[in-house]
């Protein structure tokens, strides 16, 4: 993966068990393929990659900003 775009320090929740500890979120472009968007997740149990079409990255960060604005709209409302 090429430098990342972003690399969000931030705590990740896992299942099967639940447990919590500091991971990382980074996004950035493949090494061999620029039109592929790499979206991973990692921590101490590794790293999980996704390989994204720039379409499907451009979902998830549509996804994600809608979400943050209700988040965002619901505690001012708090």
């Amino acid at each position: 993966m090429t430098t990342p775009t972003i690399d969000l320090e931030t705590n990740v929740t896992r299942d099967r068990p639940v447990t919590q500890t500091e991971g990382s979120s980074q996004v950035g472009q493949d090494d061999l393929d620029e039109s592929t968007v790499t979206l991973s997740f990692g921590g101490p149990w590794g790293t999980t990659y996704a390989d994204l079409t720039p379409e499907e990255a451009q979902a998830i960060a549509t996804a994600l900003e809608e979400t943050a604005q209700i988040a965002q709209q619901e505690n001012a409302n708090e």
